[in-house]
């Protein structure tokens, strides 16, 4: 742990890292091991906050017994909808922060799709084949509603997420300037209660076809267990 954060600093050229978190769980490792040990980088001043990424309630539990933490990163989205079950909760017990990647589920909300060869989301079950084309006619919904609002799908899909709780942070990647100023528009859509029921209505997350990762990944995320 040292090492990667004495690595990481000198890249970054910092002298702290704002959140540091471990980003699987390790089965090898007690977890109550990895924060005790990100916790003593937080007493040396080289970590302001602790975090987690994809784990389970009770992985959580025990990391809060050894280490207030700051949040947990998580796939969450309008067709990603699993953490609501029984991770959310237990972060608002916790008084524990959500930081939401995959808020577009890699772009399949956007309309985006698999470029070429070397695009790895030609491999991932939501974009292969019938799934791909299945779930193009359930998104379709979420454009037709963005539309009739005068904005972008991408901007409805991220105003979904804000509108869930404050303690919900969502992460979305920009390659390019015009995809930025498109993120940001989305802190202008505003949803109420009724608009956000409509949205999951016709966009239910039961309905898409294939999991977030492959059946590989999937058996090793903690937060699936």
């Amino acid at each position: 742990m040292k090492s990667a954060i004495t690595y990481s600093l000198t890249r970054l050229g910092v002298d702290h890292i704002d959140i540091y978190r471990p980003g699987r769980f390790d089965p090898a490792v007690p977890i109550e091991d990895t924060i005790g040990a990100i916790g003593d980088l937080v007493t040396a001043g080289y970590v302001r906050a602790v975090g987690l990424s994809e784990m389970g309630v009770d992985t959580i539990r025990r990391a809060q017994t050894v280490r207030p933490l700051s949040d947990l990163q998580i796939e969450y989205s309008l067709i990603s909808r699993g953490p609501e079950e029984k991770i959310f909760p237990a972060l608002k017990d916790l008084g524990v922060g959500v930081t939401a990647y995959g808020v577009l589920s890699r772009g399949l909300l956007a309309g985006s799709r698999p470029h070429d060869r070397g695009d790895f989301r030609g491999q991932m079950p939501r974009f292969s084949g019938e799934n791909y084309n299945h779930n193009r006619h359930v998104i379709d919904a979420l454009h037709h509603i963005a539309a009739e609002r005068g904005v972008s799908a991408s901007q409805l899909a991220i105003a979904w997420v804000l509108a869930r709780g404050p303690s919900i942070v969502p992460v979305v990647g920009a390659k390019t300037r015009t995809q930025l100023a498109d993120t940001l528009g989305a802190l202008a859509v505003i949803l109420s209660a009724d608009d956000l029921a409509r949205i999951e209505s016709e966009v239910p997350a039961h309905a898409i076809a294939g999991s977030r990762y492959g059946e590989s990944q999937m058996r090793q995320l903690d937060s699936e267990r």
